[in-house]
């Protein structure tokens, strides 16, 4: 990849929801990337200017379009941003579409992040296509795709055997945007939280699976159950109020997903995910028990949204310069800040 400046990569963005704003307005504020397009299905905000919409004062004349076709056959484009669902069956068909008009595509779909065992079909099609296309789609975020994945497989390499895995991610989700809140159940009762759950109204984290499996790809551990356990609320014992609900005692702050890989019923890798209102301390850690045994932990954490959002920006010259086909983060050369990477002319 060139490092010398030429010329910045050409981007459609794909979902102008709450992350998908946030994702816009960060897009506008790199040199070495250009936004050529917004699509939304939302019939709302169709044909809007999205300088009326950003709280961030930005200078661009894109407005929304509600047609991707129309997009993708007027628009020249490197790459398309997907921020749309975490259902890989969703969001399949755009991606096919984007790849099909000579696009490489990053999505924010949570199950793309490792589709292979969850959904063989949907990945076999989308490896084929980006093939029959020459160009490169893959899933990333922070979780999926960085912090309980992707840096435990690469703080492993020191380790001359690696016995267990157990990844924790404690944070604030005070500090999310409304939309996550909503998905972890703040504010519900405890009887809501779980008729929601049970009915998959609010589906709290999703990737744990994913994680633990592309964990396994990654390092041979030959694990032959891989379990997601039912997600628990996480009750007040206290009234609290954030910005985005008062949460009386006794109702629900938030919740606890735990992900569960087993070899011959030894747990060998252990994801443990809580995100609640006012939790402290906030950090992510990572304990590899082996030789040498490793504990990294990043205090305070990393923030979700900042850090999805850099994680994408970060991969829009590593995925163009990527060999064809359906990758995941294991697959790529390792992330890295690219601010300072150009498109070469």
């Amino acid at each position: 990849m060139p490092t010398s400046k030429s010329q910045p990569f050409r981007v459609i963005q794909i979902g102008f929801g709450s992350l998908g704003q946030h994702i816009t307005s960060s897009i506008l504020k790199r040199d070495n990337l250009e936004l050529v397009s917004v699509v939304d299905a939302s019939p709302e905000l169709a044909n809007k200017p999205i300088r009326e919409l950003l709280q961030d004062d930005i200078d661009s004349d894109v407005t929304i379009a509600d047609d991707l076709s129309s997009v993708l056959d007027s628009t020249k484009a490197d790459i398309a941003i997907v921020a749309t669902s975490s259902s890989l069956e969703v969001v399949g068909p755009t991606i096919e579409e984007c790849l099909g008009s000579g696009l490489d595509v990053i999505s924010i779909c949570e199950e793309l992040s490792f589709p292979y065992q969850k959904k063989p079909g949907l990945a076999e099609s989308l490896n084929r296509v980006a093939k029959q296309n020459s160009k490169t789609v893959v899933g990333t975020g922070i979780n999926p795709g960085y912090l309980m994945d992707l840096l435990p497989i690469v703080l492993t390499g020191p380790c001359q055997n690696v016995d267990t895995i157990r990844v924790t991610r404690h944070m604030n989700s005070s500090h999310r945007r409304p939309s996550f809140q909503k998905k972890i159940g703040t504010g519900m009762t405890n009887q809501e939280f779980r008729k929601n759950i049970d009915e998959g109204k609010i589906t709290g984290h999703v990737g744990l699976v994913e994680s633990i499996q592309m964990i396994d790809a990654a390092l041979n551990l030959d694990l032959d159950e891989i379990e997601e356990l039912p997600p628990e609320a996480i009750i007040a014992d206290s009234k609290i109020t954030n910005s985005f609900a008062t949460v009386e005692k006794g109702d629900v702050l938030g919740l606890k997903s735990v992900g569960v890989g087993r070899r011959k019923g030894e747990e060998i890798v252990t994801l443990d995910f809580q995100a609640y209102a006012e939790a402290t301390p906030q950090y992510d850690e990572v304990i590899i028990e082996g030789l040498p045994r490793i504990q990294q932990r990043i205090e305070g954490g990393v923030q979700g949204d900042h850090g999805t959002i850099g994680m994408i920006l970060n991969l829009i010259p590593i995925v163009i310069n990527e060999s064809p086909g359906l990758k995941t983060m294991k697959d790529i050369p390792v992330p890295r800040n690219t601010m300072r990477f150009w498109k070469e002319e």
